[in-house]
Order: C-alpha cells, then sequence, then structure tokens
C-alpha cells in the first residue's frame, strides 16, 4: 500500500505562516530590550499658542499606576512656546470682540514712530471694539485752541486786552482807520490807536448730534481808544463741526465758520464785512492724564476794503495736563498754548497815518492758565496770553471762561 501524496502550501497559507514567524521574533527582540529613561523620548515641538508658556504633559492612553508614598512627583515641564516675529509694523487682520488681542496683536515696535504709526493704522482699519467715543475734560481744556469732539454746551468768555497795536490789520480786528475807510477815524495822532484796550463779553451755544455739530455766537465789545469810549454788540459767528477721525490714539474734526457783520465798524465793534473761516482741528491723546489739541485755520475776507482786507493763516496749539484732582470727578487741568497769526496780504495803518502793506507778518503769543472742571457737567478757568515775540496783537490778554454742558 503506497502512502498518499502530501498536498501542496496554499499561497494565503505561506502569508499567514510568515506573519506569525514575524511576530515571534518582534516579541522576543522586546523582552531582550533594556527600559528607555523618560528623558531619551523624542518629544514633539507644541502647536503655537498666544500663552507665553504651554504645560508639556503627555497624555496616557492607559491609566497610570498610583505613585508609591515615597516617590515625589517630577513637576510639569514648561516648554517656551515660539513667539510671533513679525518684520513690518502693521499686521493683516483685526480682532473681533472686546478682549480678542485686537490688531497686531503680534506686532514688537520698539521706536515710538513705529508705535504712533501703528496705533493711527489700527484705528483707521482695525477700530478698537473696546473704545468708547466720549466727551473727556482732558480733550477739552484748552482756552484758545478749539476741542475736536461736538458737544451740546453753553459758553460765557471774557477777554480783558491792553495796548493792542494796528488793530486794522488786515482788516482782521476791525476796518481800515486811516480816517479813508470804514474802520474809526482819528481826532488826534494816528498813534492814539496804538494803545489800544478793549473788553469783550461771548455767549456761545453748541449743538451736537453725534459726530456733527453747529454753533453760534455773538458779542459785546467795549473799547477805549483815542480818548474815546465805544461799546455795543460785535459780529455773529455761525460755524459747523464734523468729526472725520474718531479712535483712542487721534481725533481729527473739520470747522468752518462764517463771520457776519452785525457791529459798527465806524465805532470798531466790527470788520464791516463777512468772512469765512475754514479749519481743521487735531487730538492727540498722549496719556491717561495729559492730550494735546491743535487747530489750524485760515481766515478769508469777503468785501473788504481793498488792498488792507487780507488773508489770515491762524494756528494754535495746547497741552493740557492734570495737575490735581482733589476728588475723583473734579480735576484741575493745566493748560499751555502757542497761538500764532501769519498775515498772507493786506496792509494796515502805522502810526503817521501812512498805509504800509503786512503780507508775511507773523505774530505769536504763549498762554497758561488752568481748569476745573465739575465732573462732566461744568467748568471754569482763567488763562493769561502775552506776546511771544517782539511784536504782537496785545501785550496782556486775560481770558476768563465759564462753560456748561447738557
Amino acid at each position: 500500500m503506497s502512502l498518499p501524496t502530501p498536498r501542496p502550501w496554499r499561497r494565503h497559507e505561506r502569508v499567514r505562516w510568515l506573519l506569525r514567524l514575524a511576530m515571534a521574533v518582534l516579541a522576543a527582540h522586546a523582552a531582550t530590550r533594556p527600559a528607555v529613561a523618560d528623558e531619551d523620548v523624542l518629544r514633539l515641538p507644541l502647536p503655537f499658542t498666544e500663552s507665553a508658556y504651554v504645560a508639556a504633559a503627555p497624555t496616557p492612553t492607559e491609566p497610570l499606576p498610583a505613585p508609591a508614598p515615597e516617590e515625589v512627583l517630577a513637576e510639569p515641564v514648561l516648554v517656551q512656546a515660539p513667539v510671533a516675529q513679525i518684520e513690518i509694523s502693521f499686521c493683516e487682520f483685526c480682532g473681533e470682540s472686546c478682549g480678542a488681542g485686537g490688531c497686531c496683536a503680534g506686532c514688537r515696535d520698539s521706536s515710538r514712530w513705529g508705535r504712533f504709526t501703528r496705533g493711527v493704522y489700527r484705528g483707521l482699519c482695525c477700530p478698537d471694539p473696546c473704545y468708547d467715543p466720549r466727551w473727556r475734560p482732558l480733550a477739552d481744556a484748552a482756552f484758545f485752541t478749539s476741542a475736536v469732539r461736538p458737544q451740546n454746551q453753553q459758553r460765557l468768555r471774557w477777554d480783558h486786552a491792553e495796548d493792542m497795536i494796528t488793530p486794522d490789520r488786515a482788516e482782521y480786528f476791525w476796518a481800515r482807520a486811516n480816517g479813508s475807510g470804514p474802520g474809526p477815524s482819528f481826532s488826534g495822532s494816528p498813534s492814539a490807536f496804538t494803545g489800544l484796550d478793549y473788553d469783550e463779553l461771548k455767549h456761545y451755544s453748541e449743538v451736537a448730534q453725534g459726530a456733527f455739530g453747529a454753533s453760534f455766537e455773538y458779542s459785546y465789545r467795549s473799547i477805549d481808544a483815542d480818548g474815546r469810549h465805544f461799546a455795543g454788540f460785535g459780529d455773529m459767528t455761525v460755524g459747523t463741526k464734523s468729526l472725520l477721525f474718531d479712535t483712542e490714539l487721534v481725533q481729527v474734526a473739520f470747522e468752518f465758520n462764517t463771520h457776519i457783520p452785525q457791529g459798527s465798524s465806524l465805532k470798531g465793534l466790527g470788520t464791516g464785512h463777512v468772512s469765512l473761516e475754514p479749519g481743521m482741528i487735531v487730538g492727540l491723546n498722549l496719556s491717561a492724564n495729559s492730550y494735546m489739541q491743535a487747530e489750524f485755520t485760515e481766515w478769508i475776507p469777503l468785501g473788504g476794503t481793498s488792498d488792507y482786507a487780507g488773508p489770515v493763516l491762524r494756528y494754535n496749539m495746547a497741552y493740557n495736563r492734570v495737575i490735581a484732582r482733589p476728588h475723583p470727578c473734579v480735576p484741575v487741568i493745566g493748560v499751555l498754548e502757542l497761538n500764532g497769526w501769519r498775515f498772507q496780504d493786506g496792509a494796515f495803518t502805522d502810526a503817521t497815518g501812512v498805509t504800509v502793506p503786512t503780507g508775511g507778518a507773523t505774530f505769536i503769543n504763549v498762554a497758561s492758565g488752568f481748569r476745573v472742571f465739575f465732573c462732566d457737567r461744568a467748568d471754569m478757568g482763567v488763562s493769561y496770553a502775552t506776546a511771544g515775540t517782539s511784536r504782537s496783537w496785545t501785550d496782556t490778554l486775560i481770558r476768563t471762561e465759564l462753560r456748561f454742558r447738557y
């Protein structure tokens, strides 16, 4: 009897046998491999987060055994996450909500100019959702410089000036006064008008709705010159103000004032012609206790005396600083101001009665004062101005203001 012939292996049985052999070899190798220390384990880099440090704690796949009482657990390893380095001064994305980091969360500008330009860019393209656009005492403390933000308010202003020279210069203060124009005539020597003293009371009303405001102002003037006294209502001014750019750092507004002749030009109470005065107002928030105001306007006379009336570039700058707080809601703010007038054309009457061109003349005054604010409802203050150059409008000018807001 012959033996049966063995059946040949099938292909899948051979593959199964090879896999079993390989698993057996791997198990034998793992049983003979020495233990690996924890510091020899390769740690992969952690993903980037906004936090400066991230605790590196591996997540086990199986519950870890409870440590023995004598063992001390190691503290978690702190790994410094990479900090985003941005070469340019501006970022591309903006925050969506308050506290989300806002715009340019990773920028690192070291220079003052870089921080300033970044702040302007963020205000224009990425407004801070936490910014509260509202009136602030520190931003509206100047005496000769307009405030950038429209506000519902009433203001009473009293000016006392001494030794004013050439009051008919470019017909800015009053009309031509050499006896041949609409201004006051001389009773004696024209030099009597080179030491003019005056007092002026002005009432200013402003109404505002959002970023737009409208104002109205009239005055009562009293003049002592040439041994004579004149008094009466002066010219009126109506104006508008529009807030164009409003951020925590910078505010910009456009204003347009129209001066309407109402006072008698023969008595020196007005100019006798209409004048337009467009301008720009800028506010710069320097810190929590300091602020800067700036104003640039162009006085444009319409219908004035030929060869006398001329345009005037007016510029004012103020630095406001909190100097005391008797009460948290009663700040005392000190103000330093620089006021300038640049006469671009026109003429004036000198002490001998001769007409002299005034194009290119510049007058500068410097002033200092303080205001006391009572919450956001009222304030009062006084400022003293004097000549900053060898020639100026007045030798001294004292300005007192009382304001109410509603």
